[in-house]
């Protein structure tokens, strides 16, 4: 009865496992169905919530405003002193600004930076002044910055001349608990990077930087307004930037801040980043207008880029936004002046005066559909994991075939009927040909990383170039491996057309070497496997990445596999070319119609001035991925 019993539950687990084995990979295809339609469903109304502030301290709106039409006269004043000097040198423009802050009766001084990158050097000259409130111990402080170049590459001069006007208002206020930093920065992100790295203790000098050291210090900043209002008419509405470097956010308060301080004390029509859409009735406009709005939400997040100068404080843990005013031709809203601009500005400074601690309460990590419609994390989370669980249950699936693969080639070259082996069972499996293409994939885009970001001082050295070179050595490497996977696969047919299979089984106890159909099997395995870790790994650290690379690669990787008609496999290898690294920056530059080298000098300017992890993912984890999948769907089979 034991030895029956056991036969029995043998029986079971062999047939469980069958029907796992055979089902995995269907329901890996129905959990990508899944995963897309839980992305698409979370724009939704019945989806996402209404946004609410949680911080009670700030009390958005409940201060009076104290900027009256005589702070607006003197903000067109400045305006017009702002485009006089805007036209002067670096430093002497920076000279002219630090004059206007002293005559207000704020300490002000310059601060001068070099940055070098591996195509240029730049050079600028910051401006900034602080407003020492009279309760304040000098513990803590608030931002309003503004760049000289605006976002659309024009002098940024409304928005200059509105910190010149606040200061004015704020110097005779005594209501303040806070102290107050006003920051001119020069060139476009690299000014106001180098003046928060000397803020913050980080002066020294290096290759790459080197800042000047500040003259004027005041407390641990708790958060900041950057401001983006270029020319010097009127807006038909404001937008908000909020997409810091490598996809980090602001605490949601301080955008909820804004938004009630819009609906109520200073009425301004407000949007997400730049797009504007009338308000409708209909329920599927009303979805596809919130689906637009968080796909460009998840576009600045996977780019790792800030969408505005406000980045770079989030990378110190200050909660900042930038506010953009901009002008639609024909749309139907009344005109924003200065003068409501600064309403706006000063009831919020007023609220984020009223912090008692730094910014807590509300969420660190959401998706945005509209100013007042947010999604949280809990709920947008599930489909990225499930599409990591997709290419796990692939993965588990090849495996188990591995599993079984040896003993029915062996069945079938004897003629006979044996008992298959149970799924997963612990079989030797050859993992020469998957992780040798696996390593050397890996070393390939680290290679190709370090030949990006390496300046050589080779004569018409430039960005292109590189990629080039990049190119042609993860080419020499998916030659190499098909090369050798086929010059194998000739060997082994060679011996068992030599070698008798009776002869093979009997005379050595050696396991059989494993058939070369095999391989591609593993190397799907290894390809999965390592799939589903980067995919979920990287949606903790920056969920739209994640979800971008994870519906580029789902299907391609869970579909292809090597075939006996070489124009299939050919096929399917310049599919997986197109969504390569080189691929996708020849669709990016098509799309945005730019060059190809502007779109590489792109991405090697964030990585080496803003510090994303764009560059350094795609060639170091993304390429690696992709490079093991040409070669897998170009290994022979038998």
């Amino acid at each position: 009865m034991g030895l029956l019993s056991r036969l029995t539950k043998a029986q079971k687990r062999q047939k469980f496992g069958r029907f796992v084995l055979s089902w995995m990979p269907k329901l890996s295809y129905v959990l990508v169905a899944v995963s897309f339609m839980w992305l698409l469903a979370l724009p939704h109304q019945d989806y996402s919530k209404k946004t609410y502030v949680s911080e009670n301290a700030l009390l958005p709106g409940s201060a009076n405003v104290q900027f009256g039409w005589d702070d607006n006269l003197a903000a067109e004043g400045y305006r017009d002193v702002i485009q006089r000097i805007s036209k002067l040198p670096s430093f002497e423009r920076a000279e002219a600004l630090q004059i206007e802050f002293s005559q207000i009766g704020l300490k002000s001084a310059t601060q001068n930076y070099t940055l070098h990158t591996s195509t240029d050097s730049r050079h600028g000259v910051n401006t900034y002044a602080v407003f020492y409130a009279p309760r304040s111990d000098g513990t803590e402080a608030l931002v309003l910055s503004a760049s000289w170049t605006s976002r659309d590459q024009e002098t940024n001069t409304n928005g200059i001349a509105m910190l010149l006007a606040l200061g004015k208002v704020f110097k005779r206020c005594s209501h303040f608990s806070k102290d107050i930093i006003f920051v001119v920065s020069d060139g476009e992100a690299e000014g106001l990077q180098a003046w928060l790295k000397a803020y913050h203790g980080l002066e020294e000098n290096s290759k790459d930087q080197s800042e000047e050291t500040l003259r004027i210090r005041s407390g641990a900043i708790q958060a900041a307004l950057n401001l983006d209002f270029a020319g010097t008419g009127d807006y038909n509405a404001l937008g908000i930037f909020f997409e810091g470097v490598n996809g980090q956010l602001p605490n949601l308060d301080m955008i909820n801040t804004v938004a009630e301080i819009a609906e109520g004390i200073a009425p301004v029509e407000l949007t997400l980043h730049d797009e504007l859409v009338p308000h409708t009735d209909n329920m599927t406009k009303n979805y596809i207008n919130s689906l637009k709005k968080m796909l460009y939400m998840m576009k600045y997040q996977a780019a790792g880029t800030p969408s505005g100068n406000h980045g770079l404080y989030l990378k110190y843990k200050i909660d900042a936004i930038t506010l953009y005013g901009f002008d639609k031709p024909g749309w139907p809203s009344q005109r924003y002046n200065l003068f409501r601009l600064a309403a706006l500005l000063e009831s919020t400074v007023r609220s984020l005066n009223n912090l008692l601690e730094h910014l807590h309460q509300s969420f660190f990590f959401y998706l945005l559909s509209g100013v007042r419609r947010y999604t949280s994390i809990g709920l947008y989370m599930p489909p990225v994991i499930i599409l990591g669980v997709s290419f796990i249950f692939q993965a588990l699936s090849l495996w188990g075939l591995s599993s079984d693969l040896p003993l029915e080639l062996e069945a079938i070259a004897e003629g006979k009927k044996v008992a298959v082996a149970l799924p997963y069972s612990r079989r030797e499996r050859s993992f020469k040909v998957p992780a040798t293409v696996v390593a050397i994939s890996f070393v390939a885009g680290w290679a190709s990383f370090i030949l990006l970001t390496t300046a050589f001082g080779f004569p018409g050295e430039t960005p292109l170039l590189k990629l080039i070179a990049s190119i042609g050595v993860c080419s020499m490497l998916v030659l190499s491996a098909v090369s050798s996977a086929t010059i194998r696969n000739r060997i082994l047919k060679d011996k068992n057309s030599n070698i008798k299979v009776a002869e093979k089984t009997s005379s050595t106890s050696e396991s059989p070497d494993l058939p070369p159909a095999a391989d591609w099997i593993m190397l799907k395995t290894f390809i999965l496997a390592l799939s589903a870790l980067f995919v979920t790994s990287l949606s903790a650290l920056n969920f739209s990445l994640a979800v971008s690379f994870g519906v580029i690669i789902v299907l391609p990787y869970m579909a292809f596999r090597p075939s006996n008609v070489a124009a299939f496999s050919a096929m399917q290898a310049v599919v997986l070319l197109a969504i390569s690294p080189p691929g996708l920056a020849l669709a990016a530059a098509w799309w945005y119609s730019k060059d190809v080298s502007f779109v590489l000098s792109w991405v090697l300017e964030g990585y080496e001035v803003l510090g994303t992890w764009l560059l350094p993912t795609i060639c170091c984890v993304y390429w690696p991925l992709n490079l093991a999948s040409i070669v897998m769907v170009l290994l022979p089979v038998s």
